[in-house]
């Protein structure tokens, strides 16, 4: 409900459950300086959130999730000192994990064979492969911008010059 609605005091004379919406999504009104406005406006405007109001939800989640963090367990610390985090794993995958287990690691948990995959860095492996082609990639594409603009000084020059028309 916004500050500047006609039916808000029709609607506080109704009493307070003719003011509570049945819906899932509710409206809030924020209040905001000229300066909290402005810092607003420069994210929209820069891009990073396409509305005030898209930008408003994603701080509003940020808040609530940092404030509910601390409220939330911690993992359990096992005798050896490890966390137990879950894994997320398609059965085809689990599969070959634990057929991997059987044959090749004597029979150990998928869970061990998991954490020493992880800790001795083939999966980071795979990473570095990605952010490395990413910025090979980046990198060619500035090279790719500044020859388009080379081609575009060239291309310019020569309409001046009078060697070509549009």
């Amino acid at each position: 409900m916004f500050d500047n609605d006609p039916n808000r005091d029709r609607a506080r004379s109704r009493g307070p459950d003719a003011t509570r919406e049945a819906t899932e999504d509710a409206r809030i009104a924020l209040r905001c300086n000229r300066k909290e406005l402005q810092l607003v406006d420069s994210f929209v405007s820069n891009g990073e959130f396409p509305t005030r109001s898209e930008l408003m939800r994603a701080a509003l989640h940020a808040f609530l999730r940092a404030r509910s963090m601390p409220t939330t367990p911690t993992p359990v610390v096992d005798a050896e000192g490890f966390l137990e985090v879950p894994v997320r794993l398609r059965p085809e995958e689990y599969a070959a994990f634990e057929t991997y287990s059987h044959h090749v690691a004597n029979g150990r948990p998928v869970r061990d064979i998991l954490a020493e995959i992880i800790r001795r860095g083939e999966m980071e492996l795979k990473v570095q492969e990605l952010v490395a082609r990413a910025r090979a990639t980046v990198r060619d594409a500035v090279e790719t911008r500044a020859q388009v603009g080379a081609l575009q000084e060239s291309g310019k020059d020569l309409e001046r010059r009078g060697v070509v028309g549009r």
